[in-house]
């Protein structure tokens, strides 16, 4: 089978398109012909080797897929051969075939695409944890989504809406706020303005934001307490604009701010199947706006180091 492989960290160009054995499912395993692999800023983070851990070369990577089970091991019980799912997980779903845990395979949505099924694993399952589970949004508040044209911004934005939030996305070109806006964002804010948390402020009519949704850092992460009401919740997933900051500890006791760290293991099985079923009804929507061949994963990896990418990204594969 053919799957795209690390023998080096580094670059783009390191992403190598290799001829490999095809896997077998072990215990409680299923063996998924992919069908197409979501690319996600965490697999750019791999290969350059920044990743947490010491993984041993060479690798694959891709954290979530959509295929359909070609066999399966022995003690699987909750999948047979036939099925069209949803891997949310593994490590290894750059490939034409791959053997995970039934554990990590859930039933494509009606009515979702299996390009579009590729690309929920990941970038819903962190908006989740953060906008539900950590920032807790709900009717009458407020959300700030910092970068909010990326995969998982645009999550956030949709699932925060589902929720019954009002939202404020925070983009750096008119096209990307144009773009948020009609995926039900309320308010867009440029970011590269000087003045954007008192912009953020006088949308909420002075209050400020009850929870912000950031996978920006850096000074977008300090600059938003200036636009925060008391006690909000200000959710952390990334740090694509910085990993180390420096800021006032006044800013966080002042406005009884909860700072929380935020991640796709925050959202439990029980709340991605909670999630699916959003999809399933419309009131979530998967924004894949741009589709490569599984060989031109490099340019993938470019893009979303480029910050070039409205949406997300996937690997077309089978």
């Amino acid at each position: 089978m053919k799957s795209i492989r690390l023998h080096e960290f580094g670059g783009p160009e390191v992403l190598k398109l290799d001829d490999v054995d095809d896997p077998k499912p072990g215990t409680g395993q299923a063996l998924v012909r992919v069908y197409a692999a979501g690319v996600n800023p965490t697999d750019v983070t791999s290969r350059r080797g920044a990743a947490q851990g010491a993984p041993k070369l060479p690798m694959s990577l891709g954290r979530d897929a959509s295929g359909v089970v070609e066999a399966i091991g022995s003690g699987v019980k909750t999948v047979k051969s036939g099925d069209k799912v949803i891997v949310r997980g593994g490590s290894a779903n750059y490939s034409e075939l791959v053997a995970v845990s039934e554990d990590e395979l859930y039933p494509v949505p009606d009515g979702v695409g299996p390009v579009d099924a590729a690309s929920i694993g990941v970038t819903y399952s962190t908006a989740w944890d953060a906008v539900v589970n950590k920032a807790q949004a709900g009717t009458g508040n407020w959300v700030l989504v910092q970068g909010a044209s990326g995969g998982v911004g645009i999550a956030a934005v949709q699932i925060a809406k589902a929720m019954g939030a009002r939202v404020i996305g925070t983009a750096s070109t008119e096209e990307k706020r144009a773009w948020v806006i009609a995926q039900g964002a309320d308010h867009m804010v440029d970011y590269t303005q000087a003045d954007w948390p008192e912009q953020v402020k006088a949308l909420t009519g002075g209050k400020g934001v009850d929870a912000v949704i950031d996978g920006v850092g850096g000074e977008s992460f300090i600059r938003a307490f200036e636009a925060v009401a008391p006690g909000a919740n200000i959710c952390v997933f990334g740090a694509s604009g910085g990993r180390e900051v420096n800021f006032n500890l006044t800013s966080l006791f002042r406005n009884r701010v909860h700072v929380h760290g935020c991640g796709g293991t925050g959202c439990t099985r029980a709340d991605f199947e909670k999630m699916l079923g959003l999809f399933s009804t419309g009131k979530l929507k998967a924004t894949v706006e741009t589709v490569l061949p599984l060989a031109e994963a490099a340019q993938a990896h470019q893009m979303i180091e480029d910050r070039t990418v409205i949406g997300k990204i996937v690997l077309k594969v089978s």
